[in-house]
């Protein structure tokens, strides 16, 4: 019987740990809505994603479109909390992707190593136009600003409809592995 639990639980590591090494990367799509997209990295860069490759002194600047900042902000978010049971989905703004899309100058993080451990300091921003008190980071025609002390109109973190839209991390399959490994441990 101990045997059959050990092999049980060999089986779960290796499930997880394949699971988890996978290189994929989340890239947002293109064709979604531009506000949709900025929510995703308003979201990702105000939870802990490592957004400083697309601020403009960043070698993931350009091309400095929204869909290009998101699938950065996005798969920095990804891979920083896979491993926790984060999805790429953003709300229908991202999908998986098992094509690197780095660039020259430009790596895509494909683990949580990679993808770093700082986020955004409050009050970093650079940008033209009209701004407003916000958070986050805004990409368009108003330039790119990080941050919470000024960011352009509309630009701000999510309210509370982070988890309605199904932007939060999953914590599901963790749980799952973690439920299962304890129960082949508990086996006599």
């Amino acid at each position: 019987m101990e045997s059959a639990a050990a092999l049980a639980l060999v089986l779960a590591v290796l499930l997880l740990s394949s699971t988890l090494a996978a290189s994929d990367f989340c890239v947002c799509r293109s064709e979604q809505p531009t506000a949709l997209l900025q929510k995703a990295i308003d979201y990702s860069c105000g939870q802990g994603a490592d957004c400083t490759s697309i601020l403009s002194s960043g070698g993931c600047y350009n091309p400095n479109t929204v869909a290009a900042h998101c699938s950065w902000a996005a798969n920095s978010y990804f891979q920083k909390f896979r491993a926790s049971g984060a999805t790429c989905d953003f709300g229908g703004a991202a999908t998986l992707s098992s094509s690197d899309p780095s660039f020259s100058g430009c790596t895509f993080p494909s683990s949580a190593s990679a993808a770093g451990t700082t986020g955004l300091s409050p009050g970093v921003g650079t940008g033209t136009g009209t701004l407003s008190p916000g958070g986050g980071i805004g990409t368009g025609t108003n330039g790119t600003g990080m941050g919470s002390a000024l960011s352009p109109p509309g630009t701000s973190n999510f309210d509370g409809a982070a988890a309605e839209a199904g932007l939060l991390p999953r914590a599901e399959p963790a749980i799952f592995f973690t439920v299962l490994l304890l129960s082949f441990l508990a086996l006599p």
